[in-house]
């Protein structure tokens, strides 16, 4: 009798397939054992060459299946900051117009009967999900550390993965109780690569990383960097700039470089700007700065205007309202 995991392997997937893919000579894949997290003591080679098995049926483009992306949830732990940006759109309009060639990896949810649950692919399940179209897909039994291994391993294979990405994602293994010999297998790193990486990742304050977002071009030495300026800085000197405009649309490398500029003081003002009447006389000083736009009217050349200017400051609030619901 088949277990109840092992009932949910789609048609396609099922264990007679694998193992008959095992007698492939230029694979031998090895069956794909699923287990609770640590069981029967096994050994963490065992669990990194499960996850590697795992992988090497989706290159095999072994048993693909297509299931529909709202019975698929997301891995237990986040690898990707969410973000919008040219890289999903760029994946949407690929994927629109030739389909999804790379399938993405699930197993059966452990909790949740006739449900999924991501490995790798998040955001070709996101991109199917917006087309309204089935995920291809490669569905194996995995544990949980097996997941997390194939899961870390094949980021590490990418290059769109950011260093922070990388970062949140080894905390987030660490906060869920994953020891460091794990951790270390699932992001293809050493001790002291992934203590450094750590480190960066507690450094900075986890709202402030989600504000800035992937930031690809940001390495470690930006990001640690970012972290002993924050040290140094007062904890509301960001807030301002979080939450403006300009800050909101420019696009994630943009952001960190805006937050780095904010917190070193270097962020340069524009010019004065002399605004002048029709005659040419000199009427106000216009000064911007990260924080606040300041106008100097002089005194000199036209001491009332000022004070005309300042009575009609709730006028003009109006007029600008009613130009931006407009």
């Amino acid at each position: 009798m088949l277990s109840r995991r092992d009932s949910e392997l789609p048609h396609g997937n099922s264990e007679v397939e694998v193992q008959e893919a095992e007698t492939t000579p230029e694979k031998k894949l090895q069956h794909i054992r699923s287990g609770a997290v640590g069981a029967m003591g096994r050994s963490l080679g065992n669990i990194v060459s499960a996850a590697d098995q795992a992988r090497a049926l989706i290159a095999e483009g072994a048993a693909v299946v297509d299931i529909s992306p709202e019975k698929i949830d997301s891995s237990f732990v986040a690898d990707r900051l969410p973000d919008d940006g040219e890289g999903f759109k760029e994946l949407l309009e690929a994927i629109r117009q030739s389909g999804q060639r790379s399938p993405v990896l699930l197993r059966p949810h452990p909790e949740k009967a006739d449900r999924y649950q991501a490995v790798f692919g998040h955001r070709r399940v996101r991109v199917a999900a917006t087309l309204g179209r089935p995920v291809k897909a490669v569905v194996q039994n995995l544990s949980d550390e097996e997941l997390v291994v194939a899961q870390g391993q094949e980021n590490a294979s990418r290059t769109d993965l950011s260093y922070i990405e990388r970062g949140l994602f080894a905390v987030a293994l660490e906060e869920r109780g994953f020891d460091r010999q794990v951790i270390m297998s699932a992001l293809g790193m050493e001790k002291t690569q992934l203590s450094k990486l750590m480190s960066v990742a507690h450094s900075v304050p986890r709202p402030i990383i989600e504000a800035i977002g992937p930031a690809p071009k940001a390495g470690r030495p930006r990001w640690m960097g970012l972290a002993e300026k924050l040290a140094a800085s007062k904890p509301k000197a960001l807030d301002a700039l979080l939450q403006s405009r300009e800050f909101r649309a420019a696009d994630t490398d943009d952001r960190f470089a805006q937050v780095m500029d904010a917190l070193t003081a270097k962020r340069k003002a524009a010019k004065s700007e002399t605004i002048k009447s029709e005659s040419g006389q000199k009427l106000a000083t216009v000064q911007r700065s990260a924080k606040a736009l300041n106008v100097s009217f002089d005194e000199k050349t036209s001491p009332a205007f000022g004070d005309f200017v300042i009575g009609k400051l709730e006028q003009l609030h109006r007029e600008f309202q009613a130009s931006m619901e407009s």
